[in-house]
């Protein structure tokens, strides 16, 4: 009798056991480690500075919005006052949104393919891949102006196209396509904001921009007391209703 109790305990902790896994359960309590290369924590990096820059900029707008709110109802009887307001915060919009030209101190950088890749048409099949590294391709301008916005552009344009929140960059033969125009090398970028901090990472070893460089591509960095961002001036599509630059 004990030992028939002996091999049901014995069945009942294997099916037990065998349920466990199946979960997959770990049942060493251990957390398996994670290990990223160099360029998935740059990512990992770059998307937590982000998503913190986000939160921090949600908070500060939803506290200035209350504010804001709470001055109306003691102007209430002011109704002048309050449009003068309105139409102020109107044309703050407008240049956030990218529908105004703007000015301000920032960057102008410039991006050139690597001398060698003028002689691509002549290499041998098996230096090819290489000497694609010697282009600037539609992904490497994507994250370059990702980088610029993560550090704190407030404004940013490509050869004269202002990049928007919608802005589609992508390769057309021997062309970058911005807001869906064509535009030859070289590159010009230009971005508003605080050129000191904005120089100093894009020139750093972690950033993307820097990788171009040791690639070859040609990156040259002015910082300007004053520089101009030109205005959107094609149509942006949210939520099937159509909003045109004036």
């Amino acid at each position: 009798m004990k030992i028939n109790e002996a091999n049901i305990f014995v069945f009942i902790a294997a099916i037990i056991i065998g349920i466990l896994i199946s979960l997959n359960i770990n049942l060493t309590g251990v957390e398996e480690r994670v290990v990223l290369s160099a360029k998935q924590y740059q990512e990992a990096n770059n998307q937590r500075t982000k998503l913190i820059g986000e939160v921090s900029s949600a908070k500060e707008g939803y506290y200035k919005n209350l504010t804001k709110l709470e001055g109306y109802h003691l102007k209430d009887n002011d109704k002048d006052k309050i449009l003068d307001e309105i139409r102020e915060e109107i044309d703050h919009n407008k240049n956030i949104l990218g529908y105004s030209k703007v000015k301000g101190p920032g960057l102008k950088i410039t991006l050139i393919d690597a001398t060698e890749s003028r002689f691509i048409s002549s290499m041998a099949e098996e230096d090819l891949f290489k000497a694609r590294d010697m282009l600037i391709h539609n992904t490497d301008m994507l994250n370059v102006i990702n980088e610029i916005k993560n550090v704190g552009a407030e404004a940013l344009s490509i050869n004269g196209q202002r990049v928007m929140s919608n802005s589609e960059i992508y390769c057309s033969w021997a062309f970058l396509s911005v807001n869906g125009v064509k535009t030859p090398a070289p590159f010009y970028i230009t971005a508003i904001g605080n050129k000191e901090l904005m120089k100093k990472y894009l020139l750093s070893s972690e950033s993307y921009l820097k990788s171009l460089m040791n690639r070859g591509i040609n990156v040259t960095i002015y910082e300007e007391d004053e520089v101009e961002v030109p205005a959107y001036t094609g149509t942006m599509k949210v939520n099937d209703l159509n909003y045109y630059s004036k």
